[in-house]
Parts: structure tokens; C-alpha cells; sequence
């Protein structure tokens, strides 16, 4: 413990991997990869160290021997080890104050963190600390890489878990406020370069239609969630709600009378389904829906006062419209109908198999994304990634924006255009979610409440988990709790019949251009 270990030690010039690439003259810290209050501050060490002067290494057994030969996995696990340049050995508290004192901004606690009796407050503080670091880690929040799984689950008990995840909560509050303005500003931006455009994609088969309203807009400035119609080879796909019907009237009254053959939903939500029979009659084309679709809408639930005054309440289907099969005629072509439940029971995909494009809805809505719909099934959605998985895809549209492909015919378009392989992006979701399943039932086996196995799914050593916080957090507030990280952890429990719960709208998702 920090109160009963030397503050110094003798030890040879520190030798650890990378550590010549970065330069002479580097303080070394040592520190636990599974202590979320670790990592937490080797965060804030990377943000005050402008000038390279440390480098963080996560404590791994086997490389220990070639960083130093005398030092002791089970020392360096109970607290903080910060090798100098000069080749002193720091301990606990005693390492936080030597790094302190490398930066202007904490300068002044390494110099009063050496001063009695500040020192002796700072080693009772952090041997508290250091005595509580297993309670949450990223064996229970991540992956078990470095140190002793078993250890830190016996270790941990329910007060140190929730006062180790709130000290790193506190910890990175203010890079919890940082992200979330630059998220605001990128949404902003994102919003104001799609605002009411149409895009046409190589071949004139493809066209987005970016929708809005008011006061639909506060949703892609808030959360990032672009709203969009699309157009394929004469085919218009989830038209929007009615708050948007104005700008996707707009769209429509610019294109040839002949443009639009078909209107389709890929599924019940609101903000694609509100102008089905408004968009047909427009348009003169016959409208096709899925069987569980068509059923849904025919009497559609009201939705929560929030959702109907910002999204709108769509209307109850009405006939004429037509049930789909497997395939779709489009004006050159077809499109494969493919069942894909998971984010909705009711959800399909389109397939154009000549030209390799699945046109997902929101059977994909990004790798990453922790506020989903009540009735989402993670447990079907991945039956379905691995599906899609299975599937020959060169371009990928969501349904909200995005468009995943590394062809060369399709345009950079900032926002819009990722230039990643289909395959990658899907791969990436699927792992996600089985890691989910893996943390959840992990949880629930060791017998963690609810909020618990929440946690666990959102460790703070995951950058994710922190740079979405903010608005994850207005999503939960906004929606009174119907939209929450917690929906994310329900999903992989979910019982009782199709549609029995009501879907969200709210999904924060954010590209940001690489």
C-alpha cells in the first residue's frame, strides 16, 4: 500500500518498448489496464503531456521483465509505478506528484503533494484508492488482458464498484464536456451541409433526399441523426414523417413525373412511414409494404408527447397498397426483399445483387450506438449481421444518411461518403453486440443488479463510453428515461409479442470524417 512502500528505489535506466522512438529523458508510468481510475488519469496524462515527456504502459506480465528486471507484477498492481529518466523507482503517491510536477497546469500538486502533512494526505487518499481499484474493471466493464480476472471479481464488492465508477466519472468530466461541444459542432456542421440537399450517386440510381421540419431539426443538431428519403432506380424508399412533408414535397416536385415507379418502408417507425400513402398519391406509384408492416400501421399506437410533437403522429395506413414479396421491380432491374429484424421486429433490407448495394434502413445505423429503440432484439440482430455478413455488399446506404463504400465511382462527400469496406463496418457492429451479450450474461451469472451489468457495458476505459456521455445522457432526459443506455441492456432480454413496445426515434449517431 501507498503509506507502507518507500517512496524510492534504486533500478536500471528504464528500457520499455517504444520508449527510444519517443526520445531520451522519458518518465515511464506503469499502471493498471483494468482500473478504470487508471485509466482515467493516464487520459488526462496524455491531454497535459504536449511535449512527450512520459509514456504509459499498461502492465502486462510478460513484458515487466524487458521494462525492468526487479519489478513485481503483484507491486505494480497495487498501486502506481513511474520509472524516471534519472532511473529512480517511484511508488503510489509519490509517482502521481513526480508527473504532477512535469507540466505547468499540475506543478503545484507535485510540490505540495511533497510537503508534509500534504503527503501523508496524499498516500492515506490514494492507499484508499489503490485498495479499491478492482471493484470495477475492465474485466467486469471490458477485456481481461493483463492481470488476474478472478482476483478482481473476488475483490470487488457493490461500494467500492459504484465509488470507483463515480471517481471516474469525475475524473473525466471535463473531457465528458469537451467532447460532447465538439460533437454539437460537428453536428452543426453536418447539418448545415446537408441541409435540404438532394445527392445523386453515380449511375443516376441512387439519390438521397435530406428531409427536415420544424420541429424535427433540433434532432440531427442535438443527437446527429440525419433524417433522409432515398431513391433507387425509381423506387422511393421511407418518405419521411409529416413534420417533413414539406421538404420531401419539394424534392418530389423537382424530379421528372416518370422518376418514382414504387414507395417502400423498410419498417414502422415514424420517421420513415408518415407520408407512405401521401407519397404514393403524389406520385402516382403503387405502395409496398411487409406483412408485419402493413399490420403495425393499419392501427398505429399513439406515440409519447415528445416524439409526436417533434417526429409527428403518423397516420393509420390506408388502401390501396400492396404486400411485398421477395423481390421488388425497379425501373432497370429488382431488389432482393430480405428479412433483417433486430433493430424492429418488422425490419427488411434491399438488395441490388448486380451492383452489389444493400440498401439497410436502420439495420445499420453506424458500428456504435448505446440509446436504441424499446423494441429493439440484439439478440435477432445479430442473427441478422451475420446474415448480411453473408452477402457479396460493395456500398452500403443506412437510412439515415450515411453511405459505407471504398468504390471509386461514388464521390467524397464529407459527412455522407465513409470510406470504409462494407464488410468491416458490419463485422464491426457484430462484434459489438456479442461482446454485449458476453458482458451481459457475464453479469447476470455473477448475479450484478441491473445497473451493474450497465456499467460493466459502458467502462470507462473505453473512449466511447465518455465521449458520448453528454448525449447519451440529453437522449435520456429528453425522452424521460425511454431512451437510455439501459434500453441497450434490456434489448438482449426482450419477451412479448411484435410490436407489444412502442419504437424510438432518438439514436445518437455521428460520423466524423476520418
Amino acid at each position: 500500500m501507498a503509506a507502507s512502500t518507500p517512496s524510492t528505489a534504486p533500478a536500471c535506466t528504464p528500457k520499455p518498448e517504444g520508449a527510444t522512438d519517443a526520445g531520451p529523458g522519458l518518465h515511464v508510468a506503469l499502471y493498471d489496464g483494468q482500473c478504470e481510475i487508471c485509466q482515467a488519469c493516464i487520459c488526462w496524462l496524455r491531454l497535459l503531456d504536449r511535449h512527450h515527456k512520459t509514456l504509459a504502459v499498461a502492465i502486462d506480465p510478460e513484458s515487466l521483465p524487458r521494462l525492468h528486471r526487479g519489478l513485481d507484477i503483484d507491486a505494480c498492481l497495487r498501486e502506481l509505478h513511474v520509472l524516471t529518466p534519472q532511473g529512480t523507482l517511484r511508488y503510489g503517491w509519490d509517482g502521481v506528484a513526480e508527473l504532477a510536477r512535469l507540466f505547468p497546469a499540475t506543478h503545484w500538486i507535485g510540490w505540495l503533494g511533497q510537503i508534509p502533512p500534504f503527503r501523508s494526505l496524499g498516500r492515506i487518499a490514494y492507499g484508499f484508492v489503490a485498495r479499491n481499484r478492482y471493484a470495477l474493471s475492465k474485466c467486469r466493464g471490458g477485456a481481461c488482458r493483463v492481470a488476474r480476472p478472478g482476483e478482481v471479481k473476488r475483490k470487488a464488492f457493490f461500494g467500492a464498484f459504484w465509488s470507483c465508477y463515480l471517481i471516474g466519472l469525475l475524473l473525466r468530466l471535463p473531457l465528458i464536456a469537451a467532447a460532447g461541444l465538439r460533437d454539437l459542432l460537428e453536428q452543426c456542421l453536418a447539418f448545415v451541409r446537408t441541409y435540404r440537399r438532394r445527392l445523386d450517386f453515380p449511375g443516376s440510381k441512387l439519390s438521397i433526399l435530406f428531409l427536415g421540419g420544424v420541429p424535427s431539426d433540433v434532432v440531427p443538431i442535438l443527437f446527429g441523426e440525419l433524417f433522409t428519403a432515398i431513391i433507387y432506380d425509381g423506387v422511393l424508399i421511407d418518405p419521411g414523417s409529416p413534420r417533413m412533408r414539406r421538404s420531401l414535397h419539394r424534392h418530389l416536385r423537382r424530379l421528372p413525373k416518370d422518376r418514382i415507379r414504387a414507395v417502400v418502408a423498410t419498417h414502422h417507425h415514424e420517421e420513415h412511414v408518415g407520408n407512405l400513402n401521401w407519397s404514393a398519391q403524389l406520385t402516382a406509384s403503387p405502395l409496398f409494404l411487409s406483412a408485419k408492416t402493413a399490420e403495425l400501421l393499419k392501427s398505429p399506437r399513439p406515440l409519447p408527447m415528445v416524439r409526436a410533437a417533434i417526429i409527428g403522429q403518423p397516420a393509420r395506413l390506408e388502401p390501396p397498397f400492396a404486400l411485398l414479396g421477395d423481390r421488388i421491380a425497379t425501373t432497370h432491374g429488382e431488389l432482393e426483399v430480405l428479412a433483417a429484424p433486430g433493430h424492429c421486429d418488422d425490419h427488411i433490407v434491399l438488395y441490388d445483387r448486380r451492383e452489389k448495394l444493400l440498401i439497410a434502413g436502420d439495420a445499420f445505423m453506424g458500428s456504435y450506438f448505446a440509446t436504441p429503440n424499446p423494441d429493439v432484439d440484439s439478440r435477432q440482430w445479430i442473427d441478422t449481421l451475420e446474415r448480411l455478413l453473408a452477402i457479396d455488399i460493395e456500398v452500403l446506404v443506412e437510412g439515415h444518411g450515411h453511405v459505407h463504400t471504398l468504390r471509386p465511382d461514388f464521390p467524397e462527400i464529407a459527412g455522407v461518403v465513409i470510406r470504409e469496406a462494407p464488410h468491416a463496418a458490419l463485422a464491426k457492429k457484430l462484434d459489438y453486440l456479442r461482446w454485449l451479450r458476453q458482458q451481459i450474461e457475464s453479469g447476470r451469472q455473477e448475479g450484478l443488479t441491473a445497473a451493474a451489468v450497465e456499467a460493466t457495458c459502458f467502462p470507462w476505459g473505453h473512449g466511447r463510453t465518455w465521449e458520448s456521455l453528454s448525449r447519451n445522457e440529453l437522449i435520456r432526459m429528453l425522452s424521460l428515461g425511454h431512451f437510455s443506455r439501459s434500453e441497450l441492456v434490456r434489448s438482449f432480454a426482450r419477451s412479448g409479442a411484435p410490436g407489444e413496445i412502442l419504437p424510438a426515434v432518438y439514436q445518437a449517431r455521428l460520423h466524423r470524417p476520418s
